[in-house]
């Protein structure tokens, strides 16, 4: 996997490809993916969306990412945000979730599920909701950031 990352600090930079490479290994994603991974002061503010991933639409199963953060949240929640956004790289790497809204739906391990569908209810974010907590925990222990009052839940 080849890691790009622009913008906050030197430190978050690190904390980053370090989680990156971790979500990596524990979703059995493949080395050919390239992620570029930009942090933001902009994004969507008002609709409350802390992370988002974007790709070429042209490929059912890409190998190019482009994953935006908000930079302007805490450091806990940067790090959950980047472990969730990668199960979603996750799913379109392996071609589990294939966006088609050209044609008004997205088709999930082969099962078209309809846009009018509330987001709580959406599998893929089910998926990626459930598993960004135990990715962030799991790695914040294997690298020893415990001690660190960041990783503690109190100051999410």
């Amino acid at each position: 996997m080849v890691i790009n990352i622009t913008g906050g600090n030197k430190t978050i930079r690190s904390l980053t490809k370090s989680l990156v490479e971790y979500c990596a290994d524990k979703l059995k994603l493949n080395d050919t993916i390239l992620l570029d991974i930009e942090f933001s002061r902009t994004l969507y503010k008002e609709d409350g969306i802390l992370g988002e991933v974007d790709f070429d639409d042209n490929n059912h199963r890409p190998k190019e990412f482009t994953m935006t953060v908000d930079s302007t949240v805490s450091k806990r929640r940067i790090m959950e945000t980047i472990a969730h956004e990668m199960v979603h790289v996750k799913q379109y790497a392996k071609g589990e979730l294939v966006d088609l809204s050209r044609c008004g739906s997205t088709r999930w391990q082969n099962n078209l599920i309809d846009s009018a569908t509330n987001y709580w209810d959406l599998p893929w974010e089910i998926e990626a909701h459930g598993r960004e907590l135990g990715l962030f925990i799991r790695w914040a222990e294997e690298n020893k950031l415990g001690k660190y009052a960041w990783t503690q839940e109190k100051y999410a």
